[in-house]
């Protein structure tokens, strides 16, 4: 499945800073992708209640199970890919631990 997503006006919680109004971004089938590191560790440590987010924002999203490609122009000749991308998630911490068990699990 591919993804497309594209900001109109506002900001983009998940990317602060990195996705700015007329700005998209686009992840196709088996590409990794999800909010900043920062992003998830607020949202790890939020409280669990309901909350307005991204008030006087305004975002797309579609997804296909097609595969979507970046034009030639768009990858080169546009000059706004952003090279750095992937370093968004070099700060993400492993939060994981196999030998951890859930009190109501069984034993």
């Amino acid at each position: 499945m591919s993804e497309f997503m594209g900001l109109i006006k506002g900001h983009y919680e998940a990317k602060q800073g990195g996705f700015l109004p007329g700005g998209g971004s686009l992840h196709s089938a088996m590409t990794p992708h999800g909010p900043d590191a920062d992003c998830f560790e607020k949202a790890s440590k939020a409280k669990l209640e309901p909350e307005r987010i991204a008030d006087g924002t305004m975002a797309f999203m579609f997804e296909s199970s097609l595969s979507l490609a970046v034009t030639k122009w768009g990858l080169k000749t546009c000059g706004c890919l952003d090279e750095d991308y992937y370093k968004c998630w070099e700060p993400l911490q492993a939060h994981f631990t196999p030998t951890s068990r859930s009190p109501t699990e069984p034993k």
